[in-house]
C-alpha cells in the first residue's frame, strides 16, 4: 500500500514537471510581418496569423515585436479591434529585429486600438523611435515595469475618444516624445507600495484629460515631466505624489461637471515644482502646499482651506484670487499680485519690512527738528496690494520722545498701484501742545514707530533707532495760561445794627478833585487781569446783571486801549538789545518768549494784550499772526504760520535788535 502511495506521488511530479516545461516553451518570441493584405479599416489586423513569423499569433507571457521594413511597407499600420493581453510578456514596437535597441530603430509604425479593444500586458512595453500607438476609445494598460517612448514616439487617443490608459512602472520619455490625452480620457497611473516615476526630455507638455495617482500601500510616483491636465487631477488616498521640479498646468474649472480641478486626497509633496491655474470660469483651488503657484487667465479663484505657499505666489492680470475666510500662508515667499484679491475674514500671512526715511523712499535715521524735517516711514508687504488697479493706504503711528511726547498717525500710500510698498511722513514743529498733523517737539530725542498689517495682527513693524535734534526750551516746565497768575481780593461790607458808643467826630476836610489820568498800558494791563479774574470766577450759570457787568468793563478797556493808539505813532521798532536765534513756538515756556513778549508789546496793533509772560500761548500766537501778516511774512495757510522762524527772527532782529 505504501509503495503505490510513492507512485502516484511520483507521477504527479512527472506531471507537474511537464506542464511547466510545456508552458515555458510555450512563452514564445513572436515576429510580426504583416504578410497578409490591408484589412479593411486601413491596416493589418493583430489576430490574422499570417502577419507573423511562424504563423502563430501572441499568446500570454509571449514577448512581441512589432516592426515595418521598407521591403513590406503595408505592414507599418497595425489594427488591434479585440481585447489583446500578454501577460508577463513584452512588447517591442519598431524593432527590425530582437535584440535591437529602440534608439537604433529604423522600422516606425502606428499601432491602433479601436473601441472596445485593449492591450495589456505586465511587463517592459517601449515604444520606439517615430513610432505611434493611437487608441480610438480602447484601452490600454501597461505592466509593472517600465513604459518606454524614445524620441519622436506619439501615445495619443483622438479627439472626443473616451480611452483609458493605465501606467502600473515607470513611464520615461526621450527627446521629442508625446503624450496627448483629450478632454474625456483618463490616465491613471498605479502601484502599490513601490515607488514609480515618470521621467521626460522632451520639451512638449504631456498632455492628459483626467490625470489619476492611485493605488495602496503608501506608494509614491515622482513626476519629473511638464504636465498639462484639462479637467483633474486627482491623487488617491495612501498615495504620494511627489512634484520634484515638474511644471503642472492645471486648465479645468468648476463648470467641468467636478468639484475642482486639483483634487487631493492623499498627499502632494510639491517639492521645487510650479502649478499653474488656467481656469476660465470659477475655480476652486485645492487646500495643499505648493511651492510655486500662479493664478492666470480672467478666472475668480476660490480657496477651499487652508493653503500654504513656500517660494512664490502670483495673481497674473485679469484674475482674481477670493481667499473668503481662509488663510494663505506666504511666509518667506515672493508674493506678486497683478490682479485683484479678496476677502471676507482671510489673510494671507506674509511678513512685512519697514523702516524710517525722509518721506521719499532713502532711508534716514537722523533728524533735525529745527529745520522741520518731515520723519517718514516705508513699510514693503506685497501681500498688502488687494487691487492692482489701485493705490492702497496703510497706517502707521510715529512717536517723538523729548522733553514732551508726542504720537502722530501717519497715512502711508502705496507708491504705484501695485508696488506692495508704503510711504508717508510727518513734518516735525517745535511745540508746547499738541499740533495736529504735526510730530512736536522740545529739545532732542528718539522717535519710534509702530504699524500693524490691517489683515493680519500678527504682523507688526516697530522701530526705535531713529534720533532728532531740537531746541530745547529754558525755565519753568511745558504747560501754562498766557496771563499771569493775579490774586483778586473781594471786600465784602457787612451792617451790623448793634448799639455802640459813638467816635469823636472828625472835622470833614473839602478837597479838590484830582484830575482824571490818562490811561497807560500799565493801568490798562491791571484791568485786563482783573476782568480775567472776574471771568474765572463766575459761575458755572452766571446771572445776567453779572455778564452785562464784566461787557461794560472789557468795553471800557477797549476804549482805553484806543485812546493810547491814538496818542503814540505806529512805532519803526525799539532797541532791545536783543537777537532772536532760536525757532519759536505755542507751548513754549522760555526767557526768549519773554523778550519776543516785550517787542511785539510795542505794537499796540499787533499786541495789544502786552502781556510779557515768558509763555507762548494763545495771545502771543495771535500775536506773531499779525506781526507775520504787518511785515509780509506769512499768512493763513502758509507753512510757519505763528511759528518764529528764520523770517520772523531776521524781521524782529531788524526791528528790536541791537541798534
Amino acid at each position: 500500500m505504501l509503495n503505490r502511495k510513492f507512485v502516484f506521488l511520483g507521477l504527479f511530479l512527472i506531471a507537474g514537471f511537464l506542464f511547466l516545461n510545456n508552458n515555458s516553451v510555450m512563452a514564445a518570441d513572436r515576429y510580426w510581418t504583416g504578410a497578409q493584405s490591408t484589412s479593411t479599416m486601413g491596416g493589418k489586423d493583430f489576430w490574422n496569423l499570417a502577419n507573423w513569423d511562424t504563423s502563430v499569433a501572441p499568446s500570454a507571457n509571449d514577448n512581441v515585436w512589432i516592426f515595418a521594413t521598407s521591403t513590406l511597407p503595408l505592414q507599418a499600420t497595425v489594427i488591434i479591434s479585440t481585447p489583446v493581453d500578454l501577460g508577463t510578456g513584452k512588447i517591442y514596437l519598431g524593432y527590425n529585429q530582437k535584440g535591437n535597441t529602440l534608439a537604433n530603430s529604423s522600422a516606425p509604425l502606428t499601432l491602433i486600438i479601436v473601441e472596445g479593444a485593449s492591450l495589456t500586458n505586465r511587463n517592459l512595453f517601449e515604444v520606439g523611435t517615430s513610432s505611434t500607438v493611437l487608441l480610438t476609445s480602447g484601452s490600454l494598460s501597461v505592466g509593472t515595469t517600465t513604459m518606454k517612448q524614445y524620441a519622436s514616439t506619439t501615445i495619443s487617443s483622438v479627439t472626443g475618444a473616451t480611452s483609458t490608459v493605465t501606467i502600473k512602472g515607470n513611464w520615461t520619455f526621450g527627446g521629442g516624445a508625446t503624450y496627448t490625452s483629450p478632454a474625456n480620457s483618463t490616465t491613471t497611473i498605479t502601484g502599490t507600495t513601490q515607488a514609480n516615476t515618470i521621467t521626460s526630455t522632451s520639451t512638449t507638455a504631456l498632455t492628459f484629460g483626467y490625470l489619476v495617482f492611485s493605488g495602496s500601500g503608501g506608494g509614491i510616483t515622482n513626476l519629473q515631466a511638464s504636465t498639462t491636465v484639462a479637467n483633474r487631477l486627482s491623487i488617491s488616498a495612501e498615495r504620494t505624489l511627489d512634484a520634484e521640479g515638474a511644471v503642472i498646468t492645471l486648465s479645468g474649472s468648476n463648470s467641468n461637471s467636478m468639484t475642482f480641478p486639483f483634487e487631493v486626497t492623499g498627499t502632494f509633496t510639491a517639492a521645487t515644482s510650479t502649478v499653474t491655474y488656467t481656469g476660465t470660469a470659477a475655480t476652486t483651488v485645492a487646500s495643499t502646499t505648493y511651492s510655486k503657484i500662479n493664478w492666470d487667465g480672467a478666472a475668480t479663484y476660490s480657496l477651499n482651506g487652508a493653503t500654504t505657499v513656500t517660494n512664490a505666489g502670483t495673481v497674473a492680470s485679469g484674475a482674481t484670487l477670493a481667499l473668503g475666510a481662509n488663510t494663505l500662508t506666504a511666509t518667506d515667499s515672493t508674493w506678486t499680485n497683478s490682479g485683484t484679491v479678496s476677502r471676507t475674514t482671510g489673510k494671507i500671512v506674509l511678513a512685512s519690512a519697514s523702516r524710517f526715511d525722509d518721506g521719499t523712499g532713502t532711508a534716514k535715521s537722523a533728524f533735525a527738528g529745527d529745520s522741520r524735517d518731515h520723519v517718514g516711514i516705508q513699510v514693503t508687504d506685497t501681500s498688502l496690494n488687494y487691487d492692482a488697479a489701485t493705490a492702497e493706504t496703510q497706517t502707521a503711528t510715529i512717536t517723538a520722545k523729548s522733553i514732551i511726547s508726542d504720537a502722530e498717525t501717519v497715512t502711508l500710500t502705496e507708491t504705484t498701484v501695485s508696488s506692495g510698498i508704503f510711504r508717508g511722513s510727518v513734518i516735525m514743529g517745535l511745540s508746547g501742545s499738541n499740533v495736529s498733523a504735526q510730530l512736536d517737539y522740545q529739545g532732542p530725542g528718539t522717535l519710534s514707530y509702530t504699524f500693524t498689517d490691517f489683515q493680519d495682527s500678527s504682523d507688526t513693524g516697530t522701530g526705535g533707532a531713529a534720533t532728532f535734534t531740537g531746541t530745547a526750551p529754558g525755565g519753568g516746565g511745558g504747560g501754562g495760561s498766557e496771563t499771569a497768575a493775579t490774586t483778586v481780593t473781594t471786600t465784602t461790607t457787612t451792617t451790623t445794627t448793634a448799639t455802640t458808643t459813638a467816635a469823636p467826630t472828625t472835622p470833614i476836610v473839602t478837597t479838590t478833585p484830582t484830575a482824571a489820568t490818562e490811561p497807560t498800558l500799565e493801568s490798562v494791563s491791571t484791568k485786563v487781569a482783573l476782568v480775567v479774574a472776574k471771568i474765572a470766577a463766575l459761575p458755572a450759570n452766571p446771572i445776567a446783571s453779572d455778564l452785562a457787568s464784566i461787557q461794560a468793563e472789557i468795553a471800557a478797556i477797549l476804549t482805553e486801549l484806543q485812546s493810547i493808539q491814538a496818542a503814540q505813532p505806529t512805532p519803526q521798532g525799539v532797541a532791545l538789545g536783543f537777537n532772536f536765534v532760536r525757532p519759536l513756538a505755542l507751548g513754549l515756556r522760555h526767557s526768549d518768549v519773554t523778550k519776543l513778549q516785550e517787542a511785539l508789546k510795542t505794537d499796540l496793533l499787533v499786541y495789544p494784550e502786552g502781556l510779557v509772560t515768558g509763555y507762548f500761548g494763545p495771545a502771543t500766537l495771535k500775536a506773531v499772526q499779525k506781526f507775520q501778516e504787518k511785515y509780509g511774512l506769512a499768512g493763513p495757510g502758509v507753512a510757519g504760520y505763528g511759528n518764529v522762524g528764520p523770517k520772523t527772527r531776521t524781521k524782529l532782529n531788524e526791528l528790536y535788535g541791537g541798534k
